[in-house]
């Protein structure tokens, strides 16, 4: 239930964009997919401008726990993107601060029929890993924005 919502959600957000804006996109589709967290199974979604993701808690913000926060591309590569992004600094995201993510795409693997991806936190200096976790998705349909070229 929660994985539905997290896709309509985001799907919800970009079906309403204007044709006049300006466009970033990842180079690599797999990077629009929802990931899921190897660790401790949170769901994320990252777009060029937003990361979207599984919190523990409901909160005010987000009655079905799933976070939205706002980023920044900065850098863009094949199989590897850098955002700024007004993360969460607690577990309800009550409060914010501006962290760099890092998303590699990492080799196709065969035994899980799947893909991994290694996402690193930064503090916003990009000097200190705060939060490294491994990523996987078991699809190579990937989730885009609305296009309205």
């Amino acid at each position: 239930m929660r994985r539905l919502a997290l896709i309509l959600l985001f799907i919800l957000t970009y079906t309403n964009v204007h044709a006049e804006e300006q466009r970033e996109e990842f180079l690599h589709p797999l990077l629009y997919q929802r990931l899921e967290d190897m660790y401790d199974g949170t769901d994320y979604i990252f777009t060029p401008k937003t990361k979207f993701f599984a919190t523990p808690l409901a909160t005010a913000e987000s009655e079905l726990g799933i976070a939205e926060v706002e980023c920044k591309l900065l850098e863009n590569k094949e199989t590897f993107v850098k955002l700024l992004c007004n993360d969460c600094t607690n577990m309800t995201c009550e409060k914010h601060e501006e962290r760099i993510n890092t998303i590699e795409v990492l080799d196709y693997d065969t035994k899980t029929d799947g893909y991994y991806f290694k996402h690193r936190i930064y503090d916003k200096n990009d000097e200190q890993m705060i939060r490294e976790n491994l990523l996987w998705c078991d699809t190579i349909v990937a989730i885009k924005p609305y296009q309205t070229d």
